[in-house]
């Protein structure tokens, strides 16, 4: 198989030199990520972690009779007490399979599709290039000088090589991913490696139903997929897995985002069909005959009644799906319907009409009701889908409504774990570049990408705020001055300590704007020069 998958048990009959030595010892040691604890410190626990108490706590034979920990529980609960693991992990839950089949069905009704249309397209927006983000800047004082520059460019370098090994930037396999989340709940991937290169060279979709995390008998944390299953099993080392989930383990919360809006659907769909029900039976002219026939016996009236309930019986069926509808199994409603009825009693034969009055249908209010309830659920503001009003693109900041700005906030935070997609890969391949980085917890703090941004709200709350702030810093600087010997005005405010301090621009920001000052400097001295050889002086 690709990849650098540890292949021990499959040749554990003959192990062979090759076999043992597939993963790099590079990347066996970054197969750490995230995970704060060793074994000692499991040893040295008394409490039950939460995950443990989940998940972990039952292999401890320790919770029964005491003792030391065996290798296989020592392992399993340590990699269930990391504290950084706040994942959910579907393998562990196992209505999840059935409940993904559901959750995929139900999320190509239209409504469904439409709301999420609309959040993937808010999250992942793409530029002229179909990038949809760029990796941001650091700043790590801990570097040489010399070496900081050579990062930045391996960064901007590795980044790229990154999205294009998962065909980001040829279509809209970002989008998709990012859909498949919000409707899966799970993502997995496998970082394919080639190690006489000592780099990433691609990725591989999994299914996440069929990976468990542990730890291997050296500390490192691992992915077993297939586990039991022989000839497939494999033991992944966490620097080859990418697995990022929806839900959080330590809280209660939802598979995905798609299932929080299962309840509010089906009951917009209940109104719907009773409705469109309640409008095909009453849709139709019935006319009622009654016709004299004389007395019968109670058996013969018996098997009339039989014989007029089986005819005037109606069953209607409605495909929530295709939006079909039959009665009696045909597929077209009658327009008119006769009911002949016999009558014991002597006299004239009657004919009335019966339930031709259908319902209003102008009266949507109640339809209305549980839409807004389903886009309600769905956290985006209700204005992006009211086709009466459209929300208006010039609104200033002052007039942000409360549903976009939080709307904003719910996709940072989902953007927050999409993100590991990019950012695993980047820091492990920039580790390999530079391994003295793997334990320079300020640099890898500072590894992130930063998302380009659609909403219109968002980026006039940002120009408002930086004007209001300059504001601000103009009327510190000119507001307070102080007076030397001769009675000359001064700045009591250095502008360097203002802009610094209130402005709310990062050191990168300002570097680069000394350094654009310099270079626009050095462009007005040298047309002067210019200038002044022109006119001979």
């Amino acid at each position: 198989m690709p990849g650098f998958v540890n292949r021990e048990e499959i040749y554990a009959g003959n192990p062979s030199p090759a076999s043992r030595n597939i993963v790099s010892k590079a990347l066996k040691s970054l197969s750490s990520f995230g995970m704060m604890y060793d074994d000692m410190v499991l040893r040295n626990s008394k409490a039950i972690g939460v995950n443990e108490d989940m998940y972990g706590w039952k292999l401890d034979p320790r919770n029964s009779a005491g003792g030391e920990y065996d290798d296989y529980a020592l392992f399993a609960n340590l990699s269930m007490t990391d504290i950084n693991l706040r994942k959910s992990i579907s393998i562990f839950d196992k209505s999840y399979p059935k409940k993904r089949e559901d959750l995929r069905k139900f999320a190509v009704q239209d409504e469904i599709e439409e709301i999420l249309d609309t959040l993937c397209d808010e999250a992942i927006v793409y530029d002229d290039k179909n990038y949809y983000c760029s990796p941001l800047t650091f700043d790590d004082e801990t570097l040489e000088p010399g070496t900081i520059e050579a990062v930045k460019i391996a960064l901007e370098t590795n980044f790229k090589r990154i999205y294009q090994y998962f065909g980001f930037n040829n279509d809209i396999a970002a989008w998709s991913y990012f859909r498949k989340w919000m409707v899966d709940g799970f993502l997995a991937f496998e970082i394919i490696y080639n190690k006489e290169q000592n780099r990433i060279i691609g990725f591989k979709e999994l299914d996440p139903i069929n990976i468990m995390p542990g730890l291997d008998k050296e500390g490192k944390k691992i992915w077993t997929q297939f586990k039991g299953q022989p000839g497939k099993e494999r033991n992944i080392y966490d620097s080859q897995i990418i697995y990022i989930s929806y839900a959080n383990v330590n809280t209660a919360n939802r598979v995905s985002y798609v299932e929080r809006l299962v309840r509010s659907f089906n009951l917009l769909r209940i109104m719907e069909h009773s409705r469109v029900i309640w409008a095909t039976v009453n849709a139709s002219f019935k006319t009622k005959f009654v016709i004299p026939v004389g007395g019968k016996s109670k058996t013969r009236a018996r098997q009339s009644l039989g014989v007029l309930m089986q005819n005037y019986r109606e069953q209607i069926d409605f495909d929530s799906e295709s939006g079909e509808l039959k009665v009696n199994g045909k597929p077209m409603m009658p327009f008119n319907k006769e009911y002949w009825l016999p009558s014991g009693e002597a006299g004239e034969p009657t004919i009335e009409t019966i339930g031709n009055d259908g319902p209003d249908l102008s009266d949507t209010e109640a339809l209305k009701y549980f839409r807004e309830k389903l886009i309600k659920v769905s956290k985006i503001p209700l204005s992006r889908f009211d086709m009466e009003s459209p929300p208006s693109w010039e609104m200033n900041a002052e007039g942000m409504t409360r549903d976009e700005i939080k709307f904003s906030r719910f996709i940072t935070r989902i953007r927050s774990v999409f993100q590991e997609i990019l950012v695993k890969p980047l820091w492990i391949q920039m580790c390999l570049d530079f391994p003295e980085l793997k334990d320079d917890d300020a640099f890898k703090a500072q590894i992130g990408i930063k998302y380009h941004k659609y909403n219109i709200f968002e980026e006039m709350k940002e120009i408002e705020i930086l004007q209001k702030r300059l504001d601000f810093v103009t009327s510190m600087k000119d507001g307070l001055v102080e007076q030397d010997a001769n009675m000359n005005e001064i700045k009591y405010f250095a502008s360097e300590f203002l802009i610094q301090r209130f402005l709310g621009l990062s050191s990168e920001d300002l570097r680069l704007n000394k350094k654009l000052k310099i270079i626009e400097d050095q462009e007005k001295l040298e047309a002067a020069q210019k200038a002044a050889e022109a006119t001979g002086m």
